[in-house]
């Protein structure tokens, strides 16, 4: 009979809930954000140009040609990328309405606001465009 409790070598489900977890007490180590990858920083270049140029972002397929990406969904994927990292954002659904962002908000990382005047059943929605 196997503990429920107990994690069986090769079983479903990969590693025991233990080894996933950081160090005991809840806190983990913690790390310096990672730099940007060099395609990042090309995807970053073309929408800075592009702002400059005509006033709005580029196309995700123009974005494509101009670092060498032929995949939309992986010029989807960086975009998505910088976005976590608050390096852009969009005032719109498209990609083509992102903007650069200056600074990053003041505040505890990780944590999310509801904003003013929300309560708990506003938490996690994304307001209406």
């Amino acid at each position: 009979m196997v503990d429920p409790g107990r994690a069986v070598p090769g079983g479903a489900g990969g590693a025991a809930a233990a080894d996933r977890r950081g160090p005991p007490g809840g806190r983990g180590v913690r790390r310096e954000p990672r730099p940007l990858t060099a395609r990042q920083e090309a995807v970053l270049a073309v929408i800075r140009s592009s702002l400059a140029e005509r006033g709005h972002g580029p196309t995700v397929r123009q974005i494509g040609a101009r670092v060498g990406l032929s995949s939309t969904s992986s010029v989807a994927h960086q975009l998505g990328r910088l976005e976590a990292r608050g390096l852009i954002s969009r005032t719109g659904r498209d990609w083509s309405t992102c903007v650069l962002v200056e600074e990053r908000p003041a505040g505890r990382p990780g944590l999310r606001s509801r904003g003013a005047g929300v309560g708990a059943e506003g938490y996690g929605r994304r307001p209406a465009p």
